[in-house]
């Protein structure tokens, strides 16, 4: 003992004869105990996190491949706006012609009167006059 009354090994007391050995490792482990737990828990949390880790890498993994496929498919799509757009002017322009023709040069629809048709060792056939325009139209 120490000169103050207290023993000289503060770690582990003294402990008594009658001491039954699971008491003493119970004193004596307690402190243990609690550090082990502790130690799981941040075992059981670096797993946890390392699994948690691993599921969202795939998940970017299986996104990045999504956006992907979903850039091709726009490409396709690009294109394929593209040539409709050149069909739908090539076709437009066709009325454009006919409108213009009406407007500007004054031509229009024949009508069955206004057709000749020729045929071979047939009759000259008489010219069919212009369509008269009346006045105020």
């Amino acid at each position: 003992m120490a000169i103050s009354g207290k023993p000289a090994n503060r770690r582990n007391p003294p402990l008594p004869h009658s001491a039954d050995f699971g008491e003493v490792l119970v004193q004596r482990f307690s402190m243990v105990g609690i550090y082990v737990a502790v130690l799981l828990l941040l075992a059981a949390a670096i797993v946890w996190s390392g699994i948690k880790t691993a599921e969202a890498i795939q998940q970017y993994h299986q996104d990045y491949k999504a956006l992907q496929d979903m850039k091709k498919q726009e490409r396709t799509l690009q294109i394929e706006h593209q040539r409709l757009l050149i069909e739908q002017q090539t076709f437009s322009a066709t009325p454009q012609i006919a409108s213009r023709a009406v407007t500007e040069l004054g031509m229009y629809t024949p009508t069955f009167k206004d057709k000749l048709i020729i045929q071979p060792g047939a009759a000259v056939a008489e010219p069919i006059s212009e369509p008269t325009v009346e006045a105020g139209q």
